[in-house]
């Protein structure tokens, strides 16, 4: 080794595991420089461990020697035999030593021959739904030159990052009740691309689903039938997704089964999309009626409070996948509905993969919760809506889901009513004492679902209620009830133009006294629905005159709680502010205000811990949070 290699080698021990792997894994690194190094594989957890080069050697040769053990020696000096054996169209690898036996990856890419190589790779990119320009890639180089060590790694990898296989990984982990959050989040941008889509050059959602969603689900569909229906569903994450999902070349029995599987293993999300593509298709498929109503009476019984429930499995899950993937930056920086699409997606199928175990949802639930993953989850929710400000990172909560999918299941079967033709299908959807209508909960059935953040009402404000809006602002003297017309409908309505000022100005008129507020819950929640009301309507004036009235609020004594609950309220008044160095700044200013009147050490340091996470994810807010930044830390030492 020359002395640049000797000191390169020097500098990697010095580096974090993480990035000397990411390092080590880069061959024009390792090329560029010289490097020489020793890849093990080690098969399971607990296994044996090889020199991969030994390993895919003896490989080569059971191959062309099917039925005839090849001897590998493992690491520790063990001896170990590998045997394959033709099997059908395809081959079966096994390796032994003495009463220990492994079933391993069907290896036939690693062949000498061609042929062997090229009927492998076809076959197999059929089952697991690989193509595109991966696909394409990797077709033109299987039937060149036998593939080398890295080239097969390489191979095997790119195959690894399909849903098919992700899924098939997540199952296996279930059955043996071994998995962490590496193993449910997948690490991968190329993976979330295959489940729900490329971004493309999308920048809105309705973007997004015309130019990716659209095609991906075809893609699935032209795919398999039966199992593409399944993984379609999987991005049903809105409604107007489903509308995309066709089952007309499903046969009667291929559907049922469908339906069937769904009914008994289907993750929510899925179910609701599913429900929604009956509704649409009764007319022609009355068979999916049962399906229907068994599924809507599962969701409607479905008790979110309760951790075994399926909405908590959902919810639990969207917010692990969703802190991951903000975490690790592994879809780079997306528009929040694309992190959200892809996160939802995930989400739902580890819950289908949990659905077809053994193991007990509720436990799952408890050891997400405490994970602490949580607190990112909405730290990052708050900083998304500087671009989404109509989802809340709350509305990811099991009630609210539920309420979600009661109301898009109210809207499918309103929009399909004349096809609904089983009586105690329309008992169940349609009439106005039904289940259905029982568990819809105003206002929350009809608040933006996780996509429709920054997707603007399609339905002005009543002109009732917009009068007693006004009216309420405009008295003498204001109440916390004088907001309320104004709070309820912020997510529900498009809101004209001035709502927001005419709040800021009854403020201002009243010096920031509102009368009746109530305990400190209640003014807090008043002041958080008027933060959501300059959010969604991107009304500065009342951002600021918010910021007043916490001021004078919490120096009257009036706000005592822990300065967590005012960060959250700047955030949120921050999203009125679009342009990113604005928003940064506005909520850079409120939070240095708060850590000056911080007076509680431990307080500060949670603050601290925050603040810095805030800058993390987001470093625009760094310049503008360094004063307090710096005195928390003086106060907090």
């Amino acid at each position: 080794m020359t002395s640049e290699p000797i000191l390169v080698d020097a500098a990697l021990k010095l580096l974090p595991p993480r990035i000397r792997h990411a390092l080590l894994d880069d061959r024009l690194f390792i090329e560029r420089w010289g490097i020489s190094t020793v890849t093990q594989v080690t098969l399971g957890k607990g296994g044996p461990s090889f020199r991969r080069d030994r390993f895919y050697d003896a490989i080569r040769k059971a191959i062309r020697k099917p039925e005839i053990s090849v001897h590998v020696e493992a690491q520790g000096d063990s001896n170990w035999t590998v045997l394959v054996q033709p099997q059908d169209k395809s081959l079966l690898f096994s390796i032994n030593s003495g009463d220990k036996h492994y079933s391993i990856t069907d290896h036939s890419a690693i062949a000498e021959d061609a042929a062997v190589r090229t009927a492998w790779f076809e076959r197999t990119a059929k089952e697991i739904n690989f193509e595109g320009a991966a696909y394409q890639s990797w077709l033109a180089r299987i039937p060149g030159a036998p593939l080398s060590d890295d080239e097969f790694a390489e191979l095997m990898t790119d195959i690894e990052w399909t849903p098919v296989s992700v899924y098939h990984t997540l199952h296996s982990s279930m059955e043996q009740a071994d998995f962490d959050v590496t193993t449910l989040v997948p690490c991968e941008l190329r993976y979330y691309e295959r489940l729900v889509g490329q971004l493309g050059s999308a920048t809105s959602v309705e973007e997004f689903i015309d130019a990716q969603a659209k095609p991906q689900i075809s893609g699935l569909q032209r795919w398999d039938s039966f199992h593409g229906l399944l993984y379609a569903l999987l991005t049903c994450s809105m409604e107007q997704i489903a509308d995309y999902i066709q089952i007309e070349n499903l046969s009667c029995d291929e559907l049922t089964k469908a339906y069937q599987w769904l009914t008994e293993h289907g993750d929510p999300i899925s179910q609701v999309g599913a429900v929604e593509v009956a509704l649409s298709h009764l007319d022609t498929h009355p068979e999916l009626a049962p399906f229907i109503e068994q599924m809507v009476e599962g969701l409607i019984a479905d008790d979110p409070e309760n951790d075994s429930s399926g909405f908590a499995l959902l919810s639990a899950m969207i917010v692990m996948v969703s802190s991951e993937l903000a975490r690790r930056c592994t879809l780079g920086s997306p528009p929040p509905f694309y992190r959200k699409q892809a996160a939802i997606a995930q989400a739902s199928l580890i819950v289908r993969s949990i659905n077809c175990s053994r193991i007990d949802p509720a436990s799952v639930v408890q050891w997400a919760r405490n994970s602490g993953l949580g607190h990112t989850f909405l730290l990052q929710g708050l900083i998304d809506l500087r671009c989404e400000p109509r989802w809340l990172p709350d509305f990811a909560s099991a009630d609210q889901l539920r309420a979600e999918f009661v109301g898009r299941i109210s809207n499918a079967a309103t929009r399909n009513k004349t096809k609904i033709q089983t009586e105690s299908l329309r008992t169940l959807l349609l009439e106005s004492t039904s289940k259905l209508a029982n568990a819809a909960r105003w206002p929350f059935s009809n608040f933006p679902g996780p996509l429709e953040g920054g997707v603007t009402p399609r339905h002005a404000i009543p002109d009732d209620i917009l009068k007693d809006v006004r009216v309420m602002l405009e008295a003498d003297h204001l109440e916390a009830n004088s907001f309320a017309g104004l709070v309820n409908t912020a997510l529900l309505f498009n809101l004209p133009e001035g709502q927001s000022s005419l709040a800021a100005d009854a403020l201002r008129r009243v010096k920031f006294s509102i009368e009746n507020v109530g305990d400190e819950d209640k003014s807090f929640g008043l002041i958080g629905g008027l933060a959501v009301v300059a959010a969604v309507t991107r009304g500065t004036d009342l951002a600021n005159a918010l910021r007043v009235l916490t001021r004078v609020m919490r120096r009257r004594k009036r706000l005592m709680a822990n300065p967590s609950d005012e960060i959250r309220i700047a955030m949120i008044s921050a999203a009125s502010h679009e342009n990113l160095d604005d928003w940064a700044r506005f909520a850079g200013e409120w939070m240095t205000e708060i850590a000056f009147e911080t007076a509680d050490k431990d307080a500060a340091k949670d603050f601290l811990l925050t603040l810095r996470s805030l800058v993390q994810m987001e470093p625009a807010l760094a310049r503008h949070c360094a004063i307090a930044d710096a005195a928390l830390a003086a106060f907090a030492s």
